[in-house]
């Protein structure tokens, strides 16, 4: 039974939406066709009320009320369009208050009816957005002119303070606060939910840490660290493949293969920086430093190439990568003013990136840098090669798949 409820008021409230609308403008408006059955509920109370006091006119502005507001929602189940609904709940909203405090006995004996309009401006902008605000406050005025003009017309006597018309006015209160504060817990919830939206798109182009600064009001980035190790990791004969697949297929493999990386580097206390095409940059000790950021970015090494192993780009041929790894000094920071980037720059980087781009196809090459760190713990076998830049170098190949990985890698 409840769940059957909850389907059907969810129906009502999406009598406005379309299958194309945004989250924010679906909830809009949502939230206008349920501020519309609050009013229509409201109309039905002091219906009942103001028949029962054998009161017919006031009786037959709130059956008038309702039948305007359901109108509004029929009108706006067709068109969907929400500027022209909240046009329409303003000027049936005044006009109702209007007309309420001229049977009532002009605007100085019913001014209590005049709550109702604070509600405007603040529906308008939550609705519409600050556009709005102007066009709704200058409807307010002219009905609170349109109140003043016509009161010294008003013939009909203020009704006698029975104790059921005081209390109604007492609802009448309470149910425009109840209303207000709704709307306004509307709009502080709509302000937590984009902070948290903007939060975590932040979090997720940068770490924690740097997003805090950044948050904090710091504007300038850049922090020099004397100890780092930094992987680049690039998938043997992609290009070739990528030439051949559909775009949708080449950006699902690699959005699977990066996925499952990022995974790896949470779980091993990792930064990720960013991938290139088909290449994959993280680092370790930087912007936390740590002592063991040599052997955690090898051990991340081995986990991602027994991870590339169970991968299969083409039917039978197994995923294979190229890791180079370098360790020392680096700078990191934040460039760019819209789109932000955290990237280090350095000789360990450049001789990293060396690393890869020289190395061995199902192999983790390591510059001498990082061997000192850990040349006790794995079985390295070396290797002097050429480097552009750098001349002849010895190096260091692991054999990933001689050194199993931990259970949890």
């Amino acid at each position: 039974m409840l769940q059957a409820s909850t389907v059907i008021v969810g129906r009502l409230l999406d009598i406005g939406t379309s299958a194309h609308d945004e989250p924010d403008l679906r909830i809009r408006k949502r939230t206008a066709v349920a501020s519309v059955f609050v009013f229509m509920a409201v109309a039905v109370v002091y219906a009942v009320a103001d028949t029962a006091q054998s009161d017919v006119l006031s009786a037959s502005l709130a059956v008038v009320q309702m039948a305007a507001f359901s109108v509004a929602l029929v009108v706006f189940h067709r068109t969907r369009r929400l500027d022209w609904f909240v046009a329409a709940m303003i000027a049936i909203g005044l006009s109702v208050i209007v007309l309420g405090l001229l049977l009532g006995g002009g605007l100085s004996n019913g001014i209590g009816a005049m709550v109702w309009s604070l509600l405007v401006p603040l529906g308008a902008v939550l609705f519409l957005g600050a556009r709005a605000a102007v066009p709704a406050f200058v409807a307010v005025v002219l009905a609170v002119l349109a109140a003043v003009v016509l009161d010294p017309f008003v013939k009909a006597e203020p009704l006698p303070p029975t104790p059921a018309r005081v209390l109604l006015s007492a609802v009448n209160l309470l149910v425009a606060a109840a209303v207000a504060l709704g709307l306004v817990l509307f709009i502080d919830g709509e302000r937590v939910r984009a902070r948290a939206q903007s939060d975590a798109l932040l979090l997720n182009i940068l770490p924690s840490s740097v997003a805090d600064r950044l948050k904090h009001g710091e504007r300038v980035i850049a922090d020099h660290y004397d100890a780092v190790t930094i992987l680049f990791a690039d998938i043997v004969e992609f290009t070739p493949l990528a030439a051949v697949e559909s775009p949708a297929r080449v950006v699902a493999i690699l959005n699977d293969i990066f996925s499952g990386f990022d995974t790896l580097a949470e779980r091993h206390g990792l930064e990720k920086i960013k991938t290139i095409g088909d290449a994959y940059m993280l680092v370790a000790g930087a912007p936390v430093p740590r002592p063991d950021h040599a052997s955690a970015v090898l051990d991340m090494a081995i986990a991602m190439a027994a991870a590339a192993e169970s991968t299969e780009i083409s039917l039978g041929v197994p995923l294979r990568l190229r890791i180079g790894i370098a360790s020392g000094p680096a700078v990191a920071g934040v460039i760019g003013q819209r789109k932000f980037s955290y990237d280090l720059w350095g000789d360990a980087v450049n001789l990293a990136s060396r690393m890869e781009s020289t190395g061995v196809p199902g192999m983790i090459q390591i510059a001498g840098s990082t061997w000192e760190l850990c040349r006790d713990g794995y079985p390295f076998t070396p290797r002097d090669i050429d480097v552009k830049g750098k001349g002849l170098l010895r190096t260091y190949l692991l054999d990933p798949r001689s050194v199993a990985p931990q259970q949890g890698w």
